[in-house]
C-alpha cells in the first residue's frame, strides 16, 4: 500500500461515516491489517464479561497520534468525503 493510500484511507477514517457505513465494511480487512500493524490506527475489539468476543459491527477505530502525523505530512492526498 502507497503512502498516498494510506493517506487517502486515514483521512476520512471514523467508526461509522456521515451515511452509517461501519469502517470494516467500507475499507478491506488487508488494508486495515497493514495500517494497525504499522501503527496509524488503533482498533478496539470489545470482549463480553462471558469472554466471547463481540461481532466487528461493535468495533471502534482511531487513528493515532503517528497516523495525524502522516496525514499531515501529506495534505496533498487528503480525501474529503
Amino acid at each position: 500500500m502507497s503512502t498516498s493510500d494510506k493517506v487517502a484511507i486515514l483521512s476520512t477514517l471514523c467508526t461509522r461515516d456521515s451515511a452509517g457505513q461501519h469502517f470494516t465494511a467500507k475499507f478491506s480487512g488487508d488494508d486495515l491489517g497493514t495500517l494497525e500493524a504499522e501503527g496509524l490506527i488503533k482498533v478496539t475489539r470489545p470482549v463480553h464479561q462471558t469472554g466471547i468476543p463481540y461481532g466487528a459491527e461493535y468495533w471502534s477505530v482511531e487513528v493515532t497520534a503517528e497516523g495525524v502525523e502522516l496525514v499531515e505530512a501529506y495534505p496533498e492526498d487528503c480525501v474529503a468525503e
